[in-house]
């Protein structure tokens, strides 16, 4: 599948995509030479199960891309029921993205801890199911209120990003407690990969609108309502009127 509509996202994504698995083959690159040399700094810097490192800044860099990308498209749509749609997917992505360096998420585990209750995965999520879907929810109820060329990427954008903040960290978090390993590795790969992708796909849905909506005012600036061709006329001369000569049975009755 081929991301973007045009040649600015679809540049985009090929640049963002490039990056991201840069990040991942560092990741890999690393782990593999940390069998043969130490490279303890260099291996939690390029950690991507580890926080405020490489790979969490660069996914909350392409998460607040597409939080200031959405924010865009809301000032451009003013106060409409668009516009208030962009604002929620903006104000969401932009936590997502404060989450990724500030680790939000990891204090929903206070509760379950204090509780008692114990979890086959990792005890925040035992109320991150919950928080995720109720914004899950609210995120699918501002998309409804985009245009479908937005609506569906961003909805498959959503998706992708469940699938790996919440459904791929419960299987690490399980497969963790068996202690680390190759499969861990390979999780940690597939969750951050997701996530990592989900914001690509939602960086370029929104580039799309914008460059699509900035395309349409040209258009109609080079062309307002009501100075079409047969407003503005044709731009030849019109032929003048042929005048009544009287024919010869007139001047015969003359």
């Amino acid at each position: 599948m081929m991301l973007g509509r045009n040649v600015v996202s679809r540049r985009a994504a090929a640049l963002l995509l490039g990056v991201t698995a840069a990040v991942m083959l560092a990741f890999v690159a690393v782990f593999a030479l940390h069998h043969v040399m130490p490279l303890d700094e260099l291996k939690k810097f390029v950690d991507i199960g580890a926080e405020s490192n490489l790979p969490a800044w660069w996914n909350a860099v392409l998460l607040f891309l597409v939080a200031g990308l959405a924010a865009a498209a809301a000032l451009w749509q003013g106060g409409s029921r668009v516009g208030a749609a962009w604002w929620i997917i903006a104000a969401a992505a932009a936590y997502l993205s404060l989450d990724e360096t500030a680790g939000l998420h990891e204090r929903l585990a206070r509760p379950t801890v204090a509780a008692g209750i114990e979890t086959p995965t990792y005890p925040w999520l035992a109320l991150g199911v919950v928080v995720a879907g109720a914004g899950a929810f609210v995120l699918f109820l501002a998309g409804r209120m985009l245009p479908w060329t937005a609506y569906r990427p961003l909805a498959v954008a959503l998706v992708l990003y469940a699938l790996g903040a919440v459904g791929t960290e419960a299987f690490n978090g399980w497969v963790r407690g068996t202690g680390p390993g190759l499969l861990f590795s390979a999780g940690l790969i597939v969750e951050e990969g997701l996530e990592m992708l989900a914001a690509i796909v939602a960086v370029v849905a929104v580039l799309d609108y914008l460059v699509d909506g900035l395309r349409l005012s040209q258009r109609s600036a080079r062309h307002p309502p009501g100075a079409g061709p047969a407003a503005r006329g044709s731009g030849r001369p019109r032929p003048a009127a042929k005048r009544a000569v009287p024919g010869r049975a007139g001047q015969r009755a003359a």
